[in-house]
């Protein structure tokens, strides 16, 4: 992994624990854990989730964009822990996929934003 790539996977991981903490109140996220999640958004997950392993990321991006609702907390949980799971990928199946770590770090960049934590995409 080239220098730049573990810079990236580390900046995700930070930008990710930042916003969970100013708006979860939690220092780790995982949506697998949730246990008050609904059934619709466990499904959601699930499905984006199978997406993405088999190598159909983009759409399942553009599934959690249709159906994300906005100041739902775990729906923010949720979108957190997928770009979180799309970053234990290695870059060959990223790569291979069409996606990359940056398009990671911006979901999670804009993610932050539309949830009013400005300045989050001057952080690298």
């Amino acid at each position: 992994m080239a220098v730049s790539e573990d810079y990236l996977l580390r900046s995700i991981q930070d930008i990710s624990r930042l916003i969970s903490t100013l708006l979860l109140g939690k220092d780790r996220v995982d949506f697998e854990e949730l246990e008050e999640a609904e059934e619709e958004s466990k499904e959601l997950y699930e499905k984006m989730i199978s997406m993405a392993e088999a190598g159909d990321i983009n759409r399942a991006e553009n599934l959690l964009s249709q159906e994300m609702k906005e100041e739902d907390k775990t729906y923010l949980e949720l979108a957190l822990s997928f770009y979180l799971y799309l970053n234990d990928f290695d870059d060959d199946f990223l790569d291979d996929h069409d996606y990359s770590r940056e398009e990671i770090l911006d979901g999670i960049r804009m993610l932050g934003e539309d949830w009013g934590i400005t300045g989050i995409g001057e952080l690298r």
